[in-house]
């Protein structure tokens, strides 16, 4: 079994094939040799058009930017494919839509010990597997032992997990090694633990812990089933009729890769596409507005534009430096480029994570001569060109004022991965929109700010912050945990080594005919399919 990855860090891809990890809140366009699977979708989705009018009115047709890596819960770290493993499995709580509460969902009541070690959940009844089973206590600790075993994915979720006891069919106990205030909200992030059947954890574990099998297949409790994954041109989800809760309105989802998001926006102005759920340029969005045939939603969520600054080389292991970068930026400006889509930032963590937040204090100019002519390279997720292609240049213009050479450059997100072992190869200075695992500061700081943290980019260590996120975990109660999660965003502002550039909310461009849309902050690039509905 390959090793555990770091805190947060993307997956190594199961199959054996080369494939995006994680991306946090950002996209990722594929190359344009696969402008031949953008077709191929096309064509699908045209295929989809020309069925039967009963037929054709249950069906929904969305485009994915790319491949998720992988359809498996317990593997999948993507923020692209949300959408699926949503829609097929599920967790014993999750967020009530619009809010970060935390409300029940296979589990209908959990209790607390007083030394916060001890979780008592008592289990849904009625609940069925897609494999026609019902489910128990023993298939949930079953797949909470299976994501202990696979250690990838966001296994640090389940890494504090001493035990599990299932005293009967409907009540399952985890006991945590050390306290962790942010257990409810693991298990209530769209990456936290989920239920699988005994299809796919017993007739099919193989020797990989069903790893082979879940890449294609699944045996979830979700409103749909996995019907079809077909690689680089769709997946098809189907209503599962033996589903616990409302029945879904569409019996059949069409998911289509579509790499290039100019021809996603031709397909949903002719109605062959019923909803573009992100990466619709802010530039069009006034268009979008006046179509009669589309409505817009803007949600807000937790993710933010980060400027990652390289402290292993020079210019920016120079606190000087990089404290001049933080002096030199106009973040009004730079959110302007994203009109109506992303607000100025709070503080060091997402729009809503930790209240009373340290102010950033960028901005104010830098000397003149500040950056004394170091050479610069900024690099960017190409495809997040639209806007932070103006970003770069904002940044350009406003750093070379006070004395940097700085060149920009886009590159695949893959890419932006590939430093965080060797940042002394990477660039200057990397832009990237991610996005917190949950709706707890933990979620955030420990991937970002921690020196083994997946989405650490540049891999910025700082010992005394590691020190605290670790107090802060096991603090004694939330306040106590928020003011250490305070220290350690101002001691991100006072090192200037992570900059944080804007808040960005989910946009959703989507046709009139439908209607009921579900959105839930921690859960970017995502409604829930099984909410929604024809318009009257």
């Amino acid at each position: 079994m390959p090793a555990a990855p770091a805190l947060g860090q993307p997956p190594v891809p199961s199959t054996g094939t080369t494939t995006e990890a994680r991306l946090p809140a950002s996209r990722t366009l594929l190359s344009s040799a696969l402008a031949v699977v953008a077709a191929t979708a096309l064509g699908a989705c045209g295929a989809a058009k020309k069925q039967s009018a009963s037929s054709a009115s249950r069906t929904l047709n969305i485009p994915f930017v790319a491949d998720m890596s992988v359809p498996d819960p317990d593997v999948f770290y993507d923020t692209e494919g949300g959408e699926v493993t949503q829609s097929v499995y599920q967790g014993l709580v999750r967020y009530a839509p619009g809010s970060a509460k935390i409300v029940p969902y296979l589990a209908t009541s959990w209790t607390v010990s007083a030394d916060k070690k001890t979780y008592t959940f008592k289990l849904r009844q009625g609940v069925k597997f897609h494999d026609g089973s019902a489910m128990t206590s023993a298939d949930v600790k079953r797949s909470f032992a299976r994501r202990q075993a696979i250690k990838q994915g966001s296994v640090y979720m389940v890494a504090g997990v001493a035990s599990m006891d299932t005293p009967d069919p409907q009540t399952f106990v985890v006991h945590l090694k050390t306290p962790e205030l942010p257990f409810m909200d693991y298990l209530a992030s769209l990456w936290g633990p989920r239920v699988i059947g005994p299809d796919a954890l017993v007739a099919h574990a193989g020797s990989d812990h069903s790893q082979k099998w879940l890449g294609t297949h699944d045996d979830g409790t979700g409103p749909y089933t996995l019907a079809a994954f077909d690689r680089g041109r769709q997946y098809v989800l189907r209503a599962f009729p033996g589903y616990w809760g409302a029945k879904p309105w569409y019996t059949t989802v069409n998911v289509l890769i579509t790499p290039d998001i100019g021809t996603q926006e031709l397909r949903l102005r002719g109605g062959d596409l019923q909803m573009m759920l992100h990466a619709y340029p802010a530039s069009d969005l006034a268009q979008a507005r006046s179509n009669p045939d589309l409505n817009v939603a803007l949600y807000p969520t937790g993710q933010t534009l980060i400027a990652y600054l390289n402290t292993h080389k020079a210019p920016f292991d120079s606190l000087a430096a990089r404290q001049a970068v933080a002096k030199a930026i106009d973040l009004k400006a730079l959110v302007a480029q994203y009109g109506p889509t992303a607000s100025l930032p709070a503080g060091p963590y997402p729009a809503g994570e930790l209240a009373a937040q340290p102010a950033l204090g960028y901005g104010g100019g830098a000397p003149a001569n500040a950056g004394k002519g170091a050479k610069v390279l900024i690099q960017y997720a190409a495809d997040e060109v639209a806007t932070l292609g103006r970003v770069s240049e904002l940044l350009q213009v406003e750093l070379g004022k006070v004395g940097f050479d700085v060149k920009i450059q886009q590159i695949p997100h893959a890419q932006m991965y590939s430093y965080s072992q060797h940042p002394e190869n990477g660039p200057d200075m990397v832009l990237l929109t991610n996005n917190p695992d949950a709706n707890h500061p933990d979620t955030w700081a420990g991937i970002n700010y921690g020196s083994t943290g997946g989405t650490n980019l540049l891999s910025h260590v700082d010992k005394t912050i590691d020190s605290l996120l670790a107090k802060a975990r096991s603090a004694p109660d939330e306040t106590s945990a928020d003011a250490t999660y305070r220290q350690v965003g101002q001691r991100i502002i006072s090192s200037s080594a992570d900059l944080i550039l804007a808040n960005v909310k989910d946009t959703i461009v989507f046709s009139k005919k439908v209607t009921g849309l579900s959105h839930v902050p921690n859960y970017p690039w995502m409604v829930d399919l099984a909410s929604l509905k024809p318009a009257a």
